[in-house]
């Protein structure tokens, strides 16, 4: 018998749903809602799609649910049947409609997806366009065709939803980009019948059919190619990691009329035994383990602390942002750049009592200590940096360079600061990384790059490479710090708008925060492969490596910090999400003090600016 996936004629078996079924909970209002959770950046959002058996699209999810159920917009219908993007300002000037063709694993089109963003004349609209883009992209990993954004949510009324199985799933998904659906099949514990417990495409509980069963008794696998042609499923047996037989996984592939089935079906193999890996036993696969790659939340093993509040300092009447920090430890000085208000802010570093504001910058971003020559070097958005005397806080000179100086890097090895300048703050469409000694203040040379949005980069220590955010085209460059060169891009493809980046050289690990929607990001860096990527807060303005704690931080300002960390090797995870404050966006840790300080930006929320600590647990 021929089957859609791993199930047997899943959508076809299925309840058939209609435009009035439409109004009931179904997969693609699950979607929704966890797009909603991991990006609440968009106003509105709808999903439309025909029913199977259905002659006509309907709304099939929205957040105003009011329209569940009612016929779709022509001009949904049209981005789908055009395979094209639409934006589409409102009557009233205060929205932006983006029309999206919605796509299903092979990248057919299955329907369409509208996002409505604020929008006023002269925002930046491309941006929207890539931010609902990265959204779209989101969900296709999890549609497995038309006919399953219909089907009921939850599958089984008591199905759980956030089990160690879904965890490994999403996981996998991450891992494997070359797969397009996984699911894993079990019996829970007192349970009588083997169902799907981790997929990801939904239909969570559902009952395995006669060809599951024969899979998991017998041990011959399910080899099939789908009705469209396009795909290849290996549903095997699974086992757990001591090697009894706990249900069966199916893998489904990428298929044509040239594919090597066997290679494939090797490969669908391998990934299982990583799997089994990972597995105690069946009952492990029914556990709570809430979040994932693919999920909302915090893995389930994370229940000891990593962050414990200390306390705040607050700074009354402050507006704006504020931007990064620098540690002066010899002396016991914290300093932080408030951006918007034009100032330096000087803390006592041990108790975090307020010291005192230093004026005379335009938009200080980034501030770099140089203990040789006792200088503070300043960026500030102009055409310069500024200098400081380090103990009277005096104006010391500038250093000349392009405008718009901004983001730092230090290359310990060389003694060379890296500086980002030019971009669209400055009216400018290209932008600059300078290299300068900071102890001579002479600049050594500079690498020109044909983008307007350059964000922050990562410097290898010990080898020959930086890593910068080219936001704007949505790419790292890997620059050749010898021959200041571009020597590769590595497009991001999880989330657009990549502009953190922090570096574990040790196990070549490049970790990018993307903001639209927020995500973390795993890459090999020494390839430019996709290890894994999570959740994170949308409005990140710093990254923090914590090298001896293996963990990376991500403060947000929705008012939470992400906490991540490789596990394992190859095995990363969302260690915890630590409450914040609304705006509490960059930070800097003090590995001597094990104390992490964050900046609350009073333009983010109603509590006013401030810095809060953390105390660092091991």
């Amino acid at each position: 018998m021929e089957r859609w996936l791993l199930l047997g004629a899943l959508w076809l078996a299925a309840p058939l749903a209609t435009a009035a079924d439409a109004a009931h909970g179904t997969y693609a209002g699950a979607l929704l809602e966890e797009l909603a959770r991991g990006s609440p950046q968009p106003l509105a959002a709808a999903i439309s799609a025909t029913p199977p058996k259905g002659t006509a699209a309907v709304v099939v999810a929205a957040t105003d649910r009011a329209l569940i159920g009612a016929p779709a917009d022509p001009a949904d219908l049209a981005a789908a049947r055009n395979h094209a993007n639409t934006s589409t300002p409102s009557a009233g000037g205060d929205r932006l409609d983006i029309r999206l063709p919605l796509h299903d694993v092979s990248g057919d089109t299955v329907g369409a997806l509208r996002l409505t963003y604020a929008y006023h004349t002269g925002d930046d609209r491309g941006s929207l366009e890539r931010a609902a883009t990265a959204l779209r992209d989101r969900l296709h990993r999890r549609i497995s065709h038309a006919g399953n954004l219909f089907d009921p949510y939850p599958y089984e009324p008591d199905a759980p939803s956030h089990t160690y199985a879904q965890k490994v799933v999403d996981e996998f998904l991450d891992r494997y980009p070359d797969i397009e659906i996984m699911a894993i099949h079990a019996t829970p514990p007192e349970g009588d019948y083997n169902v799907i417990v981790g997929s990801n495409i939904g239909r969570l509980g559902k009952k395995a059919d006669n060809d599951d069963m024969r899979c998991v008794f017998t041990g011959k696998p399910n080899l099939e190619v789908n009705s469209t042609g396009r795909r290849f499923e290996s549903e095997m047996q699974l086992h757990d990691r001591a090697g009894n037989v706990i249900g069966a996984v199916g893998i489904v592939q990428a298929f044509d009329k040239d594919a090597d089935r066997e290679a494939l079906h090797a490969r669908a193999e391998t990934v299982r035994s990583e799997l089994e890996k990972r597995i105690p036993d069946a009952a492990s696969l029914f556990r709570p383990a809430a979040g994932s790659a693919g999920g909302a939340g915090p893995s389930a093993g994370s229940s000891a602390p990593v962050l414990v509040r200390e306390g705040r300092t607050d700074l009354p009447g402050y507006s704006g942002d504020f931007d990064h920090f620098a540690v002066d430890l010899p002396g016991g000085r914290l300093f932080l750049a408030a951006e918007d208000h034009g100032t330096l802010e000087v803390f006592d570093l041990n108790t975090g009592k307020h010291l005192k504001s230093v004026g005379g910058f335009e938009t200080p971003h980034s501030i770099f200590p140089v203990p040789q020559t006792h200088k503070l070097l300043i960026t500030d958005g102009s055409d310069s940096i500024k200098l400081l005397d380090d103990r009277t806080l005096a104006a010391a000179g500038t250093i000349k360079l392009h405008p718009g100086a901004d983001s730092i890097g230090f290359d310990r090895s060389s003694g060379h600061l890296y500086v980002v300048t030019g971009g669209k703050d400055v009216k400018l469409k290209e932008s600059w990384l300078e290299e300068i000694d900071p102890v001579s203040t002479l600049k050594i040379g500079e690498v020109r790059l044909a983008a307007d949005h350059v964000e922050a980069m990562a410097v290898e220590q010990r080898g020959p490479h930086i890593y910068l955010n080219v936001t704007d085209q949505n790419y790292v460059a890997v620059i050749d710090k010898g021959t200041r060169s571009i020597v590769a891009r590595w497009p991001i493809h999880e989330a657009g708008q990549n502009a953190l980046a922090q570096l574990d050289e040790a196990a070549r690990r490049l970790f990018i925060v993307a903001r639209a929607p927020g995500r973390f990001i795993v890459l090999n860096a020494d390839s430019g492969a996709s290890l894994a990527s999570f959740p994170a807060p949308g409005r990140v303005d710093a990254e923090i490596f914590d090298a001896a704690n293996h963990r990376v931080y991500a403060p947000g300002g929705e008012g939470y910090i992400g906490v991540y960390a490789e596990q394992d090797a190859g095995h990363f995870a969302e260690l915890t999400r630590v409450p914040s404050s609304a705006g509490a966006k960059t930070a800097v840790l003090v590995p001597g003090l094990h104390r992490l300080y964050v900046a609350v930006s009073p333009g983010e929320g109603k509590t006013g600016g401030g810095i809060i600590w953390f105390d660092v647990l091991r």
